[in-house]
């Protein structure tokens, strides 16, 4: 689901229905309660709290969205959130990985980017920068 090329990542069925009927759900629900309980102070404070947990969800959502790593024309693409990086396969010295996170590194050991080790379709990713022979410590 939502890939971006052969060799990517995608995002998981189960987690992201999960999220959009939360997101829906809630803004349904508050919807109604605002409109139909005009008056009621614990009606609006029911509205509210929804519309705080629909808020939470689109946060989620749109993590999920941007939650991606991709190979494409030899150049590893990782992106999370507001954040994205463009490493050249060539230019990355080691990947390591601790607490379910891979970190990609460069020659010198700086940091370049991470990568959620709990994506499907790492395996693919990984085992394309295995097979370009990038060094896994």
């Amino acid at each position: 689901m939502l890939r971006h090329g052969e060799i990517s990542t995608e995002m998981d069925r189960k987690p992201f229905i999960f999220t959009v009927t939360a997101l829906s759900g809630c803004l349904i629900a508050a919807v109604l309660i605002l409109v139909l309980g005009k008056k009621d102070p614990l009606g609006i404070f029911a509205g509210v709290l929804l519309l705080i947990v629909a808020a939470a969800a689109a946060v989620v959502l749109f993590a999920m969205l941007t939650d991606r790593a991709y190979i494409e024309d030899d150049t590893l693409c990782i992106s999370y959130m507001f954040r994205k990086a463009a490493v050249p396969v060539g230019s990355i010295g080691s990947v390591t990985y601790k607490d379910d996170v891979y970190y990609v590194l460069d020659k010198s050991g700086k940091v370049l980017g991470s990568i959620n080790g709990r994506l499907t379709g790492i395996d693919r990713v990984l085992f394309a920068l295995d097979k370009r022979k990038v060094p896994f410590v």
